[in-house]
């Protein structure tokens, strides 16, 4: 009862306050989430999955019940997308994932908790973060499901807003912060990222069941990229499939020769004194994480532990584009690199990627793709990476290039 009477002193603090001056505000009339049924919606011809695609790179391939079989326990739930409408006629999508379980928390919780709320400015978008977050934080939780349903609603607001005041989002975050982006692609076949025009790559860490040799097959995977790559390329190893102490540190001992550009993902996400651990161990690697990190909390928290060099979140996971400029000033107070994830596999991506001054490298997960408009979790309308680089559109909001008709039947 105390937490309902929190909110709706909130209610009419906000009804009292309008800022004037700035402008009609736009009050939220609809929030919808629904499942991405067609993903030619979306301009694609399939929906990949990275540890479908590549059966090694799941934690779950190697256990038990899991070993060999890692599609078994992948979620059955597709994309989720958002869209809220306003009264001025305008209307903004967000994009997230597992939308068996986000769509009822957006239809049945977040969207009536600020329906009928106004936006004027991105000040207004991080306040309903906050309420949305903290709602959630009490009665649900915050990390996980919560936070995938929060993105999409999130980006969804900021793409309206774009849309409403005629200009990008990375405009409304304060302008380009670079010239272009550069990106780097991620997959298993290197030569095949060479050919798509790229010249910094992450190869996914082979795992197999025989741990013993498994180091000695990470060795040979990295050193074939490199060959293949070029003597001036930055590459990287994705170790999500390890998810142990010891493993990552003999990974990181072995691989100090060749100077991967960073180690990413070898602990599990939740495994705090894991992150400690290798770092202890591994002074001189460059260590990066945080996909799987949700808000803006626990980036902060490792920077002040000083466990990684590189923060990764993602936004349609992490919570949107609000947590993701929070993590930008974390790491900018801490002087870490960051990489968005996935950065230029979308739009959302894109925009914070080349506003956000910390980010460094644009992700491109290419997978079996076999084109780049094609790959992982692309949007319409996005800006397609051109020999390794690229500069988001400037159409207003996020620039996705999506109708209601187009969505309705999509979903």
């Amino acid at each position: 009862m105390e937490l309902v009477d929190a909110t709706t002193q909130w209610r009419n603090r906000r009804s009292s306050s309008v800022l004037l001056g700035e402008g009609r505000p736009m009050k939220i009339t609809s929030i919808r989430c629904a499942a991405v049924k067609d993903p030619s919606m979306l301009g694609r011809t399939r929906t990949p999955s990275a540890s479908t695609e590549l059966q090694f790179m799941n934690p779950i391939a190697s256990m038990g019940p899991g070993r060999g079989r890692a599609s078994r326990f992948e979620p059955r739930w597709g994309e989720a997308i958002c869209m809220v409408k306003f009264d001025t006629g305008d209307w903004g999508v967000g994009l997230t994932a597992h939308a068996g379980v986000v769509v009822p928390l957006i239809n049945d919780y977040l969207g009536p908790m600020i329906l009928g709320e106004s936006v004027t400015a991105v000040d207004d978008i991080v306040e309903l973060w906050d309420v949305m977050a903290t709602v959630l934080t009490a009665n649900i939780g915050i990390g996980g499901v919560a936070s995938y349903a929060i993105s999409a609603v999130d980006l969804a607001l900021y793409d309206g807003l774009g849309k409403r005041l005629g200009a990008p989002v990375f405009e409304l975050l304060g302008g380009p912060a670079c010239r272009e982006l550069d990106c780097y692609a991620t997959g298993a076949d290197v030569q095949r990222l060479v050919d798509f025009g790229f010249t910094a790559f992450k190869i996914p860490c082979p795992w197999p069941d025989d741990s013993a040799a498994a180091v000695d097959r990470v060795v040979a995977a990295f050193d074939e990229a490199c060959s293949i790559a070029g003597v001036d390329a930055k590459v990287m190893i994705d170790c999500w499939a390890v998810m142990d102490v010891d493993a990552a540190v003999r990974i990181g001992e072995a691989l100090a020769p060749s100077a991967p550009w960073w180690i990413e993902d070898y602990v599990s996400p939740q495994d705090w004194t894991g992150y400690a651990a290798v770092r202890a161990q591994l002074p001189d690697a460059r260590l990066a994480a945080g996909e799987r990190w949700f808000t803006h909390e626990p980036f902060r928290r490792h920077a002040e532990l000083g466990t990684i060099d590189v923060v990764q979140p993602d936004p349609l996971w992490v919570g949107g584009a609000t947590p993701t400029v929070r993590i930008a000033k974390i790491a900018a107070e801490h002087d870490l690199d960051m990489a968005i994830h996935c950065a230029a596999n979308d739009a959302f991506g894109q925009h914070l990627a080349y506003a956000l001054k910390p980010n460094t490298l644009a992700e491109m997960y290419i997978g079996a793709a076999t084109s780049l408009a094609d790959a992982y979790r692309s949007t319409p309308g996005m800006a397609i990476p051109v020999d390794g680089v690229l500069v988001p559109t400037e159409a207003p909001g996020f620039g996705i290039e999506l109708t209601i008709d187009a969505i309705e039947a999509g979903t």
